[in-house]
């Protein structure tokens, strides 16, 4: 394994947009190089951390906290973050961006501010 610092690389996008398949394709590289990954996707923590919430705006920024407060700490615990969630709401995003101290982003959701 190679010495890294963590990060979180966080890919917003509308759905089946592409979002999973780039950040699958980041951490099959990173991987390769021998950097530890954690993948979070918005299908898969759904049907577990976050199953208990709908599509609701205020279960959409829930699902998001949730996932940031994880990023955070694992982030912290020195992996790579790779991120995939619609994240629709760009005050979400923003604390999000906030709380996690080595953050990256792909937005291009600033349409639906």
């Amino acid at each position: 394994m190679v010495e890294q610092k963590g990060f979180t690389a966080w890919f917003t996008g509308l759905p089946c947009c592409g979002k999973t398949t780039i950040a699958d394709r980041v951490a099959e590289i990173l991987e390769k190089r021998g950097y530890k990954i954690q993948r979070l996707d918005g299908d898969i923590v759904r049907k577990n951390l976050t199953k208990d919430l709908g599509f609701s705006k205020e279960d959409r920024d829930e699902n998001i906290r949730r996932v940031s407060d994880l990023s955070k700490n694992l982030t912290k615990s020195g992996l790579i973050v790779l991120a995939t969630f619609v994240s629709p709401y760009k005050a979400r995003r923003e604390k999000t961006r906030q709380e996690i101290e080595n953050f990256v982003d792909y937005d291009n959701l600033d349409f639906l501010a």
